[in-house]
């Protein structure tokens, strides 16, 4: 038995319902189901103090060390993107969802922050530079890696993301009761929808951009759902919203069964992301039927292909276009709707973890 533990913090702090949290979680569900590979997350036994990045690596670090060298696992692997430092490189693996922490300008606060994560950041390259691997989520992240940090190639993997459990596009008995307790009726006519975190501002989603081409609308508005996880962003979303005459729904977090209610329910979900290292929230609406909108950014093409309406990021009058086009349009929806699902059944987290731990075995056999 190949015996792996996984860093697992993000499951205790503010990641744990963000796209990071989601992919941890699911990947170690999956990987249960995978023969000769024993994976066990290694979590804090509280959330830490500061929700500053290196904040919580340095909070992860004691307990993971401390686990591997009392059990002396074949492999660590770091499911939100850094190395434990304390224990040996060349029997690491990470996962990188982007590169953000490294590129130029991308880093936004004060000046003391932007300084401070830049000496977190050359740390952190340190340790990602010397593993045995790196998990990229998808072919654009991995051209990122290689391009901004100097990695080769040969050792970067890519290991896209699957489709969750109840993601299906066939309707469920209890769909109508689940939307309603998040207070969206099917008595309020057709809505929009929107997933990810509401947590803290992150321009990278656009969410401006969003309500605008909505509001933009005009007489046609209709609802517009935007699903995750609350915070000070969700109370800048609303305020937006009123400017805007906007009605927007802002159920918080959810569970993954009401999740997939909503977007089965959804007329239309929009991405509107300037960048996305994977794109889970379209590949969710795929697998539910529901048409979807996105932007040409990160990987978005990639993953979606000709399953849905792409166009220019950054621009609400393009972004309006676009919903538009599926709004009014039942044929198209119809056909956007097939091939999603179609597309989306080309992913399963179980494909996922059998290429995790096909990683996994590479190195542990050098």
């Amino acid at each position: 038995m190949l015996r792996v533990l996984a860093e697992a913090s993000c499951l205790v702090d503010a990641r744990r319902e963000a796209g990071i949290g989601r992919y941890a979680a699911l990947l170690l569900d999956a990987m249960r189901q995978v023969e000769g590979v024993s994976v066990e997350p290694v979590v804090p036994a509280r959330p830490p103090r500061s929700e500053s990045r290196p904040g919580r690596w340095l909070h992860a670090q004691r307990p993971v060390v401390t686990r591997a060298w009392r059990e002396r696992p074949a492999l660590v692997h770091g499911l939100g993107g850094e190395p434990v430092f304390g224990w040996p490189a060349s029997r690491q693996v990470v996962t990188l969802h982007d590169v953000e922490l490294w590129r130029s300008g991308a880093v936004s606060g004060g000046a003391v922050r932007r300084a401070g994560l830049g000496v977190f950041a050359r740390l952190i390259s340190g340790g990602v530079h010397r593993c045995a691997a790196l998990l990229a989520i998808s072919e654009v992240v991995a051209a990122e890696v290689v391009e901004l940090l100097g990695v080769p190639r040969g050792r970067v993997h890519v290991v896209p993301h699957g489709v969750p459990p109840g993601f299906t596009a066939t309707p469920d008995a209890r769909d109508d009761e689940l939307r309603a307790a998040c207070g969206v009726s099917a008595a309020d006519g057709p809505y929009l929808m929107w997933t990810g975190s509401l947590r803290v501002h992150d321009p990278r989603k656009a969410v401006e951009v969003l309500i605008e081409a909505v509001a933009g609308l005009g007489p046609r508005a209709i609802r517009l759902v935007m699903a995750g996880a609350p915070g000070a962003q969700t109370r800048r979303v609303a305020a937006l919203a009123r400017r805007s005459q906007l009605h927007v729904v802002l159920p918080g977090h959810v569970s993954d069964e009401a999740l997939a209610a909503l977007l089965r329910g959804a007329a239309c979900a929009v991405v509107p992301s300037l960048d996305e290292g994977f794109g889970l929230p379209a590949l969710e609406a795929m697998a539910c039927g529901t048409p979807v909108v996105a932007t040409r950014a990160g990987n978005l093409p990639a993953l979606i292909g000709d399953a849905g309406v792409l166009v220019e990021a950054g621009s609400a009058e393009a972004l309006r276009e676009g919903m538009t086009s599926v709004l009014g349009d039942a044929a198209l929806a119809s056909r956007l709707s097939a091939a999603g699902v179609a597309r989306a059944a080309q992913f399963s987290w179980r494909r996922t973890a059998e290429m995790t731990a096909d990683v996994y075995r590479q190195v542990a056999g050098r």
